[in-house]
């Protein structure tokens, strides 16, 4: 293989290799993400007022299982072995809460600074470079013309791109932030069946007979069935598919259609901050 050839494979891999810094910068404008170009970057971050506190609760109608490993005497090898089953958990609502607030981000930084004067010089002179070892090349790879057309016209436009003018950025974003605080059910809450009120322990649990209510409710709805905790109540919404989910999952014999029933219902209560975790945010 002649000098030429092998030099014209080198710049053949780098020149695929590489990106158009003028065409990146191109990209990153037409994406709206300028900001991949900040130097000096300068964040500070500071909590909005009205810091509150989310409560969901899960009440499944599906039969959650969980699977239990029991040893087993050995096989004929003698090594130790395991027997995997299903054990159905005890009916149990779900809790979980969180504190839901906004932070203001205050960001300063600048654009087209002394890194972006080095880079795009530096770059402009590696694709005039790659530009003209292509070209020159074309008598024999036709179509290195193309690739030496692009990064001859890169080139030209990262050279312009060095002349801009340093730019100061100051911007204010407001972003969620969520904190978990607790998994377990707060004290004080309770499910309304129909009539009938039912104390929700830290698990989740009702109770036998708050079973029962329930497990009566699904069959032949009767007043509302909602969770009351912190001074609110929410209803959860049970259609006739999800009381047929309740039924086929405890009552086998059942024979109702669920079609595209839910296997589980959520409510969420929002309450200021400190009422369910009794962690205060500070003013």
């Amino acid at each position: 293989m002649s000098r030429s050839a092998v030099a014209l494979a080198i710049t053949w891999v780098l020149g695929a290799s590489l990106t158009g810094c003028a065409t990146t910068w191109i990209i990153t404008q037409a994406a709206g993400r300028p900001g991949a170009w900040d130097e000096g970057v300068r964040e500070a971050t500071v909590p909005l007022p009205g810091v509150v506190e989310r409560l969901a609760v899960k009440l499944p109608l599906a039969i959650e299982y969980r699977t239990v490993e029991t040893p087993v005497a050995p096989g004929a090898s003698g090594t130790p072995a395991t027997a995997t089953s299903s054990v159905a958990e005890p009916f149990a609502l779900a809790c979980s809460t969180d504190q839901q607030a906004r932070d203001v981000v205050y960001h300063s930084a600048f654009r087209y600074g002394s890194r972006w004067k080095w880079m795009s010089g530096v770059m402009a002179l590696v694709e005039g470079g790659l530009a003209t070892a292509l070209l020159l090349g074309r008598s024999e790879h036709p179509e290195y013309v193309i690739y030496g057309g692009y990064f001859g016209l890169d080139a030209l436009i990262t050279a312009g791109l060095f002349f801009l003018p340093r730019k100061e950025i100051y911007r204010k974003d407001e972003h969620p932030s969520v904190t978990h605080v607790r998994s377990d059910c707060p004290e004080g809450m309770t499910l309304a069946i129909g009539q009938d009120r039912f104390p929700v322990d830290a698990a989740g649990g009702i109770g036998e007979v708050g079973e029962v209510a329930l497990d009566a409710w699904m069959s032949a709805p009767t007043g509302p069935l909602q969770l009351e905790a912190a001074g609110q109540a929410r209803r959860f919404e049970i259609g006739q598919g999800e009381q047929c989910t309740w039924m086929r999952e405890h009552h086998p014999e059942s024979r109702c259609l669920a079609g595209m029933a839910l296997r589980s219902v959520l409510v969420a209560i929002e309450v200021p901050a400190g009422t369910l975790s009794g962690v205060p945010v500070s003013p």
